[in-house]
């Protein structure tokens, strides 16, 4: 099965800068890992492991701005 990363209850204007990523496509990953450090006007954020499982897929790279509803990557457990 295949978890999107995003940013949960995210303001759809809002946009964050991805400051660090703390994982490669094809690492392992267990849930809650802090898969990387976003930043908004309001906050620094990890945005955290939806599952257990590979990433799979990563949409972003370091200092990129995107949309807070952006998808961020993909942890797949299959």
């Amino acid at each position: 099965m295949r978890h999107e990363i995003r940013v949960a209850d995210a303001d759809p204007d809002e946009e964050v800068e991805v400051v660090a990523i703390n994982f490669a496509v094809g690492d392992t990953v267990k849930a809650g890992d802090a898969l990387m450090e976003i930043a908004s006007d309001k906050a620094n954020m990890d945005l955290l492991s939806p599952a257990d499982g590979t990433l799979a897929d990563l949409n972003v790279a370091e200092f990129d701005i995107v949309k807070a509803d952006h998808l961020f990557g993909v942890v797949s457990d299959d």
